[in-house]
């Protein structure tokens, strides 16, 4: 196997990871008090990384796009999550306020690395 299909495979692996990961989170908010701003949070990390899948998706300039939305909405999150964290800052898994600031952080992370995930562009 050359270096490129182990990097490729490893970046698969990686966005299915995620795409499950984050559609067991959103389906684990339908029982929240305002499940629809939740779902939809954690299901657009899943069109960020799925849009991977899909051929349209994969000229420089859709990459480029996708790279763009998910790095805004990166930051989005993690000034969301700071704003919400200052309501009730304590460090409590009890705390419902500390479990959504956490979901926003990890959602954050994980739209500002999409970039590094995406692969070559079909030309």
């Amino acid at each position: 196997m050359s270096g490129k299909s182990v990097a490729s495979i490893s970046r698969g692996i990686f966005r299915t990871f995620t795409v499950l990961a984050w559609i067991i989170f959103a389906a684990l908010q339908y029982n929240d008090p305002d499940p629809e701003v939740w779902i939809s949070t954690y299901l657009s990390v899943v069109l960020l990384y799925a849009a991977e899948w899909f051929s349209s998706f994969r000229t420089v300039e859709r990459r480029r796009s996708l790279a763009g939305i998910s790095r805004a909405l990166g930051v989005g999150y993690f000034v969301w999550a700071l704003l919400a964290f200052r309501e009730d800052p304590r460090v409590d898994f009890d705390s419902e306020i500390f479990r959504e600031s956490m979901g926003l952080v990890l959602s954050s992370i994980w739209l500002l690395i999409l970039p590094l995930f995406q692969g070559r562009s079909e030309e």
